[in-house]
């Protein structure tokens, strides 16, 4: 059980580090692959802050979480520690990114289209339900 898991948080914690990094390094390969929304789909500020102040932050650290998955299936003994702090990472910003859509929408700011709306709720629940698990079984090895 432990090998789907870990194989599962790399797919979907890389998912999120590379969409990250590629809204920061090349923003049309992310907006044409879907994985960033285009400027005038949402608020400015969203956007900015998405795009550069998170994703800044996203490329220096989200890495952590799927790269523990990994680590985890190929049986490298220090996971649990790259897990926690990996979790934590992956616990906040998931957080961010969908109370900012509920706040800003509920302010009658763009959050993007219907369908980019519920990708981010779902991949954000996705990737705060995958730092849940890695922690737990973090705290059962050690």
């Amino acid at each position: 059980m432990e090998t789907v898991i870990g194989i599962i948080v790399f797919l979907l914690g890389m998912l999120c580090w590379i969409g990250q990094s590629l809204a920061l390094f090349s923003l049309p390969t992310a907006i044409r692959l879907g994985l960033f929304e285009a400027e005038s789909e949402v608020d400015g500020s969203l956007y900015q802050i998405e795009r550069l102040a998170e994703g800044i932050m996203d490329f220096l650290l989200c890495w952590m979480l799927p790269v523990s998955g990994l680590m985890m299936v190929l049986e490298i003994k220090i996971w649990p520690i790259l897990a926690l702090v990996g979790g934590g990472v992956y616990l906040y910003f998931p957080g961010l990114i969908i109370l900012s859509r509920i706040v800003l929408k509920r302010q009658g700011k763009k959050i993007g289209s219907p369908s980019s709306e519920k990708a981010a709720y779902l991949f954000g629940t996705l990737w705060a339900l995958s730092a849940l698990i890695m922690i737990w079984l973090a705290v059962l090895k050690l």
